[in-house]
Formats: C-alpha cells, sequence, structure tokens
C-alpha cells in the first residue's frame, strides 16, 4: 500500500493502470483535466493542466508517481521541479529510438528520431531530462498499443473497411513486420514497474509479429469479411498518411526479454487478443 500520483491517464491504458492501483489497496490521487470517469472510490481526483503547473500538489510527496502524458522535456522538468516523489514511472515510447537497422530492437539502442515527428522527438527528450535529473525511475516503452476502447482508430479504422467491403490501402508492399501489446499488458507492465521500482528502460512488445497484409487478412477472417486489399507505395515510409491506414510499412520489431525476465509480464498472443477484443467491442462499436 502507497501513496500513488497518476498524472492524466483519462482513457485506454489509464483506466485499466487505476483498477490495478486501487486494487492493492494504494492511496491514489489523479491529476488531469477532469476527462476521467469519477465513479472510482477511494480515489481523488484533482483537476489541473500540467501545462500550468501542479500548485494544487503543492506540500504533498507521493511513493511513486505515474506521467502517462508527457510529450515534451519541459513537461518531464516541470514535473521533477514542482511534485515531490520516491519513484517516478514514465510512459514512454518506443518512437523514442533512434532509426534502427538490427533487429529486434533492444532497450540499449540510441535514442533519437525515427518517423514519428514531434511525438518520438518529444518523448525522447523527455527520457533525456530524466535520466540526467539523477532520480529514480522506469520508463515504460510500449510499441502499437491496441486493445477495446482504444481511441487511436486502428482496429476500428480497419473492421469498419473491412465491414462495408471498401478497398483497403496498405503502404508500400505490406510487408514489414510490426509488434503489437494489447492495453491491459502495457497498464499491468506500468503497475508492476512502480510496484517493484523497477528501475531503467523496458520495451513492452508482445512476442508475435506479423506483416500489415497478414494482419488486415487475418481481421477480415476474425470478424468474417475478406481483404479487399490495394497497395500505396506513393504514401510509403515517411510519406504514410495514417488516415489511408494506421500502420508504417517499417519494421517494428522489438526485444521483450528483459521485462518479461524482471517483471515477470507474459503477452497474450496477437491473434487471439484480435479475436478477443472483436468479440468484447469492435463487433458491437463497428
Amino acid at each position: 500500500m502507497g501513496k500513488m500520483l497518476v498524472i492524466g491517464g483519462s482513457r485506454f491504458v489509464g483506466p485499466i493502470l487505476l483498477e490495478l492501483l486501487l486494487k492493492d489497496k494504494n492511496e491514489v490521487t489523479v491529476f488531469n483535466r477532469g476527462n476521467l470517469r469519477a465513479e472510482y472510490k477511494n480515489t481523488r481526483f484533482v483537476r489541473g493542466d500540467r501545462k500550468k503547473g501542479f500548485a494544487q500538489l503543492k506540500g504533498e510527496k507521493f511513493d511513486t508517481v505515474y506521467d502517462m502524458c508527457a510529450y515534451t522535456g519541459e513537461d518531464s522538468e516541470n514535473l521533477l521541479h514542482q511534485v515531490k516523489f520516491d519513484f517516478l514511472v514514465h510512459f514512454g515510447s518506443v518512437a523514442s529510438y533512434s532509426r534502427p537497422v538490427i533487429f529486434p530492437v533492444r532497450e540499449s539502442h540510441a535514442r533519437g528520431e525515427w518517423s514519428s515527428g514531434d511525438y518520438g522527438r518529444g518523448k525522447a527528450e523527455c527520457e533525456a531530462v530524466l535520466e540526467k535529473s539523477g532520480i529514480k525511475y522506469a520508463t515504460l516503452r510500449p510499441t502499437y498499443i491496441l486493445g477495446d476502447k482504444n481511441y487511436v482508430d486502428r482496429e476500428k479504422f480497419i473492421y469498419r473497411k473491412l465491414l462495408a467491403g471498401e478497398e483497403i490501402l496498405i503502404p508500400g508492399n505490406g510487408q514489414a513486420l510490426n509488434q503489437f501489446v494489447f492495453s491491459d499488458e502495457v497498464a499491468e507492465s506500468l503497475h508492476l514497474l512502480g510496484k517493484k521500482r523497477a528501475e531503467g528502460a523496458f520495451n513492452c512488445a508482445g512476442d508475435d509479429y506479423i506483416s500489415l497484409v497478414d494482419l488486415v487478412g487475418e481481421m477480415g477472417r476474425i470478424c468474417g469479411y475478406e481483404a479487399r486489399i490495394k497497395f500505396d507505395p506513393e504514401h510509403d515510409g515517411e510519406n504514410l498518411d495514417e488516415s489511408l491506414f494506421p500502420f508504417s510499412n517499417e519494421n517494428f520489431v522489438f526485444d521483450n526479454e528483459k521485462i518479461k525476465k524482471k517483471l515477470g509480464v507474459k503477452f497474450f498472443p496477437l491473434l487471439a487478443g484480435l479475436k478477443r477484443d472483436w468479440e468484447k467491442h469492435y463487433k458491437v462499436v463497428c
């Protein structure tokens, strides 16, 4: 049992993390702009905008802070200067890596810019700030996150195209291998990082990887509709247009041995997870 602070976390992974923290009988404070549903018991909600500072938390100290929404180095610096805590769990991203040529990508790979523009650059800045600070912290670096209630238009985008019988434009030749992780696995990983105070960076990616072509084909089989695929070389690589397809035709494969060995995280098979989420959520909303 401890005194926990969750910054952001109003949707998708955040509510799952909150439930795990409460299950452990922690005293939880949630700081965000008021978007999280408020029916949680034994939870204090503090409405605020981190861009305007953390004055509402002045005088308090937390055992662990889960920072779910730091997108720039300035975001992390402001947190370090304004909030007192013993341990920090930073919600990072594999987008903070520099572009690799060797796969799978391990945690020791250099940070830099991959193909995510400001997002990846900002996440790398956050980690640089934390590394220089000397504080005790962990960074979780998830790959593409899937799951029910995904606010990013990924699974829903593909299923709606399939159900409507529409052509699906896949960038390039669609043969790049991609790795995914489910939202409940990400939440559990964050929870364990804080619970065990495991320092350092941890990739968070499932055991399976699949080409974009096969991903669409398997999702078609799950929902019972044949995929109509057309390749789109114009929007390949740096020219990806996520309004046309949600995933890049770049190899996106990461080593996950560290998080499995140090935290005991087990990952759900990709196709079984997609089928589970179709039956639970997307079958209804699509």
